[in-house]
């Protein structure tokens, strides 16, 4: 057989795909010195791996006869081959390869059906996996040796699967077969394609500069970001981003297992399963069947699919995870922050059978013989919220001195232009914003009831838990012979923060600055403790009274009194003068 035709078959017969690596490969004896040198292509991230070499057909080669395959490799188990019914009944061009053989063991005879296979084809990958449980031996390692005439069966022997350790992110290569005259040299060039994740938060105060890599909807990308701040007590938002391997790599699997996996810190409060949105492309799948688990234990969140194929079947598809936790009592103020993270593990053996029932309720997972999952994870990526303190101190306007006992409310605006009042727990942390607003009695009309906030002994108080932004203190009494405040008191937390989608993950470099500016005039923070501070003064003297209050009353009956006496003594003095 003429050397270019079995050239043709075996190239036809090829299947080279990216993929994480299964170890223990089996293997032929060592080829001889002499023959065809295989390089791997050093210019990739998956050069590193070792690559096994297995003898299917021995051969010889000459320029009148080409190749022609002259018997089964020594260590090739055949009688295995010729008797797995899997291999009898794969069909080529519509024929069963039984059939096409008949009883017939010759591996000539066995070579001449198999050429018929078709490039990267799905038979071509069945036809690999099968031919790699009958290989034996040691094998060689194809970076120092020759490969001599004849058919081979190529395994990356990479073996991080199942071992213990952090996850190397890395891909084992599909079984790949190769035709040999015995000389010159030929290339394969081995690929790493493999998931990728992003993790995001919404920030809500700032302005965002560009987006996620996966993130599509233009009209909705400008918030998403790796920092932002937040008050305790706030719904923050999360999404997360998975990626699937290249097409070529995603298609060398009949099923594809993949998990998200999200750890939240104890600073916030996980949602609800049930309030978790899970999409492919922007729509959100509604009937997940028993194929995707979406589960919350404590605060680490996770969302498997046995199989995601069912619901993302192209490599381009993008998978979202979308939930708001609420920003707990917990939380660090300023810094180190909140730091949380994500990972996706996915299957990486497209070597082995996975076969999950996505239609029970116990979770399958890919495993080899040896009952190791042939799994990996991307890398941890991850995400930080900031919140902040807000100190005020209490003052006389002329001496300085502080004052105790005076009392005030804090407020923020909405969008709408309302008002809520700050909530605060009994370590004046916000628990919650109320909405509405004091009348002139200061009397508060809303939906709950502010905290007061009252300066202490040493004219202070504080409010823990803020983000970034505009707030106002209102002053619902003054200290004992001081005036109340006419205005209200503007105040500005100013956080500097990255506000892109390059954090480098140190916290360091997250939050640089913090500031707080009051009627124009700025002070400088502490991004260590997360503190702002600021002063407000009262000045001495007496108010009038407030219209409506008791003081207008004692006026209204004050006059009424010296009115009604006026006007007894000019009417008696009318009646004295008449009666002269």
């Amino acid at each position: 057989m003429k050397m270019t035709k079995r050239l043709a078959a075996m190239a036809a017969a090829m299947v080279m795909a990216a993929t994480m690596c299964a170890g223990g490969f089996i293997a032929s004896a060592a080829p001889e010195t002499s023959g065809s040198t295989l390089n791997v292509d050093t210019t990739n991230d998956k050069a590193d791996h070792t690559y096994t070499a297995f003898q299917i057909f021995t051969g010889s080669y000459s320029e009148d006869s080409g190749l022609v395959i002259s018997d089964w490799a020594a260590d090739f188990n055949s009688v295995g081959l010729l008797a797995d019914q899997d291999f009898l009944n794969m069909e080529i061009e519509g024929v069963k390869i039984g059939d096409s053989i008949g009883a017939s063991s010759s591996a000539d005879e066995v070579a001449r059906v198999l050429e018929k296979i078709s490039s990267k084809s799905d038979e071509a990958t069945q036809l690999a996996k099968i031919l790699a449980k009958y290989a034996g031996g040691s094998g060689s390692d194809i970076s120092s040796n020759k490969l001599n005439a004849g058919y081979w069966l190529i395994k990356d022997s990479y073996e991080k699967a199942g071992s213990e350790g952090e996850a190397t992110n890395d891909a084992v290569s599909l079984y790949l077969l190769k035709v040999t005259s015995g000389e010159g040299e030929f290339n394969i060039t081995p690929k790493k394609d493999v998931p990728s994740l992003e993790k995001k938060v919404s920030e809500n105060v700032k302005n965002v500069v560009g987006k996620p890599d996966n993130e599509s909807d233009e009209t909705n990308a400008e918030k998403w970001n790796d920092v932002a701040d937040y008050c305790i007590g706030d719904d923050v938002p999360f999404k997360l981003y998975g990626t699937l391997p290249d097409a070529e790599s995603y298609d060398a699997y009949e099923h594809y297992y993949y998990k998200f996996t999200d750890n939240l810190g104890i600073q916030f409060d996980a949602p609800e399963a049930s309030n978790i949105v899970v999409s492919v492309n922007g729509t959100p799948i509604t009937d997940p069947g028993k194929n995707m688990r979406v589960v919350v234990d404590s605060n680490k969140i996770t969302v498997t699919f046995e199989d995601i194929k069912e619901f993302a079947p192209n490599s381009t598809d993008i998978i979202t995870v979308e939930y708001s936790a609420v920003l707990n009592s917990d939380a660090e103020i300023g810094l180190p922050g909140q730091e949380n993270t994500a990972f996706v593990t996915y299957s990486n053996n497209p070597n082995i059978e996975y076969n999950p029932n996505t239609s029970d309720d116990e979770e399958d997972t890919p495993k080899d013989d040896d009952n190791k999952e042939q799994t990996d994870d991307t890398p941890n990526d991850k995400v930080i919220v900031f919140t902040y303190q807000l100190d005020v101190t209490k003052q006389d306007s002329i001496t300085g001195d502080t004052l105790p006992n005076a009392e005030f409310v804090l407020y923020r605006l909405t969008d709408e232009g309302g008002k809520e009042y700050a909530v605060l727990d009994a370590a004046n942390k916000i628990k919650s914003w109320t909405a509405g607003d004091f009348n002139v009695d200061m009397e508060f009309t809303g939906t709950g009831t502010p905290t007061t906030l009252k300066s202490d002994a040493h004219g202070d108080f504080s409010v823990i838990g803020l983000d970034d932004g505009i707030y106002y203190l209102k002053e619902t009494k003054a200290p004992t012979g001081y005036q109340l405040l006419d205005d209200d008191v503007e105040l500005n937390i100013i956080a500097t923060t990255v506000n892109d989608q390059n954090w480098s993950g140190t916290a360091d470099d997250a939050l640089t600055a913090l500031n707080i500016e009051v009627a124009g005039v700025g002070s400088i923070g502490s991004v260590e403790t997360g503190n702002v501070s600021m002063t407000v003064e009262n000045a001495k003297g007496t108010n009038l009274p407030e219209t409506g209050g008791m003081g207008t009353k004692l006026f209204v009956i004050g006059g009424g009194l010296t009115a009604g006496a006026a006007g007894i003594y000019l009417i008696t003095k009318k009646r004295t003068k008449d009666a002269e």
